[in-house]
């Protein structure tokens, strides 16, 4: 991989290009700066790295994000490896700093994620849903990882401004100066431009460097820089024998019933025998008892070491 270079490094680089008016959208642009006969356009790279492209090329995509933030280069990473199921259809495993691995996945409309603990134990969490977003959704929960850590769609404002043949791949700058979005904590960011290594044969992604500057809750404005590496394989990897084994051919006999402020509730089937726990959305908690005051924490045995059916109440913490 090329992407070794600073992010002053980056930004210096690519205003010289920009500088010189080597911009240049496609390869059928004809700016004073050709880029090589059979560059392939921004589209073509965006087109195949969709899930679909994928799937239908029976790859699987893992993906690992670098996020280093202010003056001290605070880093965050994240990694998340996609699979494709034929019981549960698609799922993340996802980590973040600090954080162990999880299996994330939807299952008639539930989303929900499992672990192994350090004992070697399986746990399984119920995902319970904000009120406007239960029933059908149009987007399962390892999609909505994908779109978040993966590379996006394709916007028109980003332009191709370089491209190297560098033998295996194309080495390709982009400017994407233009781009700018104000988050839902209300902090703008403004991109500065982002690198590329795109495999020839397959027109992916093998590495994105990018450049960022934000404004936080005081106004300080902070530069980022996020790096994104994605690895492929032909040779696809199955689940773990615990997600095998527990939850793949495991008895979903067993049932939570979640009930919510507003006086419905939802009926959630989860495999016989494991833990089972539940995690509320932002801003509730989930309750053992109806004056939601005991905060749901262990799922315990009964008296005779069975797992039984739960009633969990979600409410406002």
């Amino acid at each position: 991989m090329k992407l070794k270079r600073m992010a002053a490094l980056v930004l210096a680089s690519c205003m010289t290009v920009l500088l010189a008016g080597c911009g240049a959208a496609s390869n059928k642009d004809t700016g004073s700066a050709a880029l090589p006969e059979g560059t392939p356009t921004l589209e073509e790279i965006y087109a195949a790295n969709t899930l679909e492209a994928y799937q239908q090329a029976n790859i699987q995509p893992s993906l690992s994000t670098c996020l280093r933030e202010g003056p001290d280069n605070k880093e965050t990473n994240a990694l998340l490896t996609l699979y494709w199921d034929k019981d549960l259809g698609l799922v993340a495993r996802f980590r973040k700093t600090n954080m162990s691995f999880q299996y994330y996945f939807t299952r008639n409309n539930i989303n929900y994620s499992a672990a192994v603990t350090e004992d070697e134990d399986t746990v399984m969490t119920i995902l319970a849903d904000d009120a406007e977003e239960r029933g059908e959704k149009e987007i399962t929960y390892a999609e909505k990882l994908f779109h978040q850590y993966g590379f996006g769609e394709y916007n028109s404002k980003e332009k191709l401004v370089s491209c190297t043949d560098s033998g295996d791949t194309y080495h390709i700058i982009t400017d994407i100066s233009a781009m700018s979005f104000t988050d839902s904590t209300g902090r703008t960011y403004t991109y500065t431009t982002q690198e590329y290594d795109v495999e020839k044969e397959t027109l992916r992604i093998l590495d994105v460097f990018r450049t960022y500057r934000f404004a936080d809750a005081n106004g300080t404005v902070k530069e980022c820089t996020r790096s994104r590496c994605m690895t492929y394989t032909n040779k696809i990897v199955s689940l773990p024998d615990f997600m095998r084994e527990g939850i793949c051919e495991a008895d979903w006999s067993r049932e939570f019933t979640l009930r919510y402020p507003d006086g419905t509730r939802d009926t959630v089937p989860v495999p016989d025998g494991i833990s089972v726990l539940v995690e509320a959305p932002d801003g509730y908690e989930a309750y053992t008892d109806s004056d939601c005051e005991t905060v749901y924490s262990e799922d315990q045995a009964d008296e005779d070491g069975i797992l039984p059916d739960r009633t969990v109440y979600i409410a406002k913490k």
